[in-house]
């Protein structure tokens, strides 16, 4: 049912972007961003504080061309602290996508390899976008987007591991 309300949502977005488009003539070239999310909490029972500490961050390096296509690749690092315990991970994929000139976008990811933490590997995955950027000046970029990821994990005794994260991120970047 989630897969069907995603590929839904996917469809719609991808349908209102495309519908809003404009020409973008002589648009185009390299496009560089970088996301991040962050989030930390303290839970308190009884006076026994337990601090958490998660963030997120996707660097994203493509081509946009002069329709608004986007062909490119996503590396994306993630740490998270709970409790005096760590777990870093990564991923690593490639991208297409829409750029409106207006600035709406989506896109879509294929994770090929991703690690988490020391016996999750061997992660494949999908991860989608919809978000909005605008130029601040010249070549910089700022923006907001939705991201949904699911990734599946091979365990070190080659068991299963999925995990679906919705996520909201920040942008920044440059288009030259």
């Amino acid at each position: 049912m989630k897969t069907k309300i995603l590929a839904l949502a996917v469809l719609l977005s991808t349908s209102m972007v495309a519908s809003w488009a404009q020409a973008r003539g002589s648009a185009s070239g390299v496009m560089v961003l970088a996301n991040a999310f962050i989030y930390n909490s303290t839970d308190e029972d009884n006076g026994t504080k337990v601090e958490s500490k998660n963030s997120i961050y996707d660097i994203k390096l493509g081509y946009l061309t002069g329709s608004g296509l986007y062909l490119g690749g996503l590396y994306t690092m993630r740490n998270s602290e709970t409790g005096g315990s760590s777990s870093d991970g990564k991923a690593l994929g490639g991208s297409i996508g829409y750029v409106g000139a207006n600035g709406f976008f989506v896109m879509g990811h294929y994770i090929a390899s991703a690690e988490l933490g020391d016996n999750l590997k061997e992660g494949k995955g999908i991860q989608g976008d919809f978000g909005y950027i605008t130029n601040v000046t010249g070549a910089f970029v700022v923006g907001v987007e939705l991201t949904y990821r699911s990734i599946e994990y091979k365990k070190t005794d080659d068991s299963k591991y999925k995990k679906d994260e919705l996520m909201p991120m920040l942008t920044v970047g440059f288009v030259f």
